[in-house]
């Protein structure tokens, strides 16, 4: 039987083929080693990982290792249930990062709900989700992200007003910067990514995690921490 690739995932076939190519011997190795009994994978899927249910409750996500995602596991960890799913077991090797964590049951994705009430969840949660990040972490500083999405972005908006680009793009590399404690927060908390569960209403999945905190803060502490 051939193995299974999402839809989502096998879209970007061309620019993570020797990813993929390995990906089922991958997937069979976890199986041993965490003892699992997978279903079919979810469908669509991400872009960037393979997640199938494990039975007893648990789901894998078998993961292609990218900046973005590389502290999921540590900001799980750090959440610890309150809002989010659960991590059980981490594992790392090459490319690959993968994941046992808690399945969110019946897991209806909130985008089932409308617009307004998608707000009312998500806003809530975030408020959860704003926590303090442990000590001596090395979560990436959100100023780091925005930096780089501004030099991403820039070039592709000639089409756009010059005026509107740049005090917007200026906004974006200074709210990151606002004088505030530090704070943990989730940075793809949208409704694809929360689903129903039993233990709460709603638990997200698959964050990205980033931490903003006062100038003053970062320098001082920059030298003995590594925030990413």
């Amino acid at each position: 039987m051939l193995f299974p690739i999402p839809a989502r995932l096998a879209a970007r076939s061309s620019e993570r083929g020797d990813w993929l190519a390995v990906l089922p011997g991958t997937v069979y190795g976890l199986i041993r080693r965490w003892s699992l009994h997978l279903g079919p994978p979810f469908e669509p899927g991400g872009e960037t990982a393979w997640v199938a249910p494990a039975g007893d409750g648990l789901v894998l996500k078998v993961g292609w290792v990218h900046d973005e995602a590389r502290d999921e596991a540590a900001g799980l960890r750090a959440w610890a249930g309150q809002g989010a799913v659960r991590v059980l077991a981490e594992h790392t090797e090459g490319s690959t990062a993968a994941l046992l964590l808690e399945q969110a049951m019946p897991g209806t994705p909130l985008t089932a709900l409308p617009g307004p009430e998608q707000d009312v969840v998500l806003a809530g949660l975030l408020r959860r989700l704003w926590i303090e990040p442990p000590a001596q972490h090395s979560f990436r500083p959100l100023s780091t992200m925005c930096d780089a999405w501004n030099a991403e972005s820039g070039p592709q908006l000639t089409h756009l007003e010059p005026g509107l680009v740049r005090d917007g793009l200026a906004l974006f590399r200074a709210l990151p910067r606002d004088d505030v404690p530090p704070r943990l927060l989730p940075t793809d908390l949208h409704a694809e990514n929360v689903l129903s569960a039993r233990r709460e209403p709603w638990l997200m999945i698959d964050p990205k995690p980033t931490w903003v905190t006062r100038p003053t803060t970062w320098r001082s502490t920059c030298s003995t921490t590594r925030p990413g």
